[in-house]
Parts: structure tokens; C-alpha cells; sequence
């Protein structure tokens, strides 16, 4: 079905472009997490805040959660990726009220708010 569905988008680039060639498309920027799949990183985050029972870091999660996904030594990019969705992740749920923060900047650490 998905490839169906690039097939389709493919020809309606040819025929926008067949139309109008002056108009040059932007490049596609999506590019699938290779690691974990659509929703399966808040999920395994929230699974670690669990066995955790405590607060944790950032740096932590991101470790134990590519672990768990078979990356036992993360390169510099895979750890900075995945520390970045996790930290944009929590600043959601802190407004939700779903997680507070323990500490301050390099020291800070998350812990789920029932666990205080």
C-alpha cells in the first residue's frame, strides 16, 4: 500500500512538473526514525520512568531505550537525536502534568508526578 502510495505521489510530481517546470518542488525532509517506530519512543520512555521509580536523566532514558531496541554503543548522532525527541517529548508532557523536573540545567532529572 506504501508503495503504492509513493508511485502515486512520484507521478503527480512528474505531471506538476510536466505543468509548470519553472517550479522546482522542495525535497522531501521526513526521514523515519531507523530506531524506533511511529510512537514507540514514549511509550518505551514511560516504561523506563516506571522501573525507574525515581528521577532519572535524560541521558539515561535515551540510553536504556536504544538498548532495549538492540543499540547497545549509540553513536554521537543516534544519542543526540534521541535525546532531543525525548526532551522535546517531556516538555509536553510537563505542561500536561504528567512528568516535573527534580534539579536545575545539567543536573536536572525527570520523575513521573505520582512519584515525587
Amino acid at each position: 500500500m506504501i508503495a503504492g502510495y509513493r508511485e502515486k505521489l512520484d507521478r503527480l510530481n512528474a505531471e506538476i512538473q510536466a505543468l509548470a517546470p519553472e517550479l522546482n518542488l522542495p525535497p522531501r525532509r521526513y526521514q523515519p526514525n531507523p530506531h524506533f517506530a511511529r510512537g514507540e519512543l514514549p511509550r518505551i520512555a514511560m516504561r523506563i520512568f516506571r522501573e525507574a521509580g525515581g528521577p532519572i536523566a535524560v541521558r539515561d532514558i535515551a540510553v536504556r531505550a536504544l538498548a532495549l531496541k538492540g543499540v547497545p554503543l549509540p553513536d554521537r548522532q543516534t544519542m543526540k537525536i534521541t535525546r532531543t525527541r525525548l526532551q522535546q517529548m517531556f516538555i509536553v508532557w510537563e505542561k500536561r502534568g504528567i512528568l516535573t523536573s527534580v534539579g536545575e540545567n545539567k543536573r536536572r532529572k525527570r520523575v513521573l508526578v505520582g512519584e515525587v
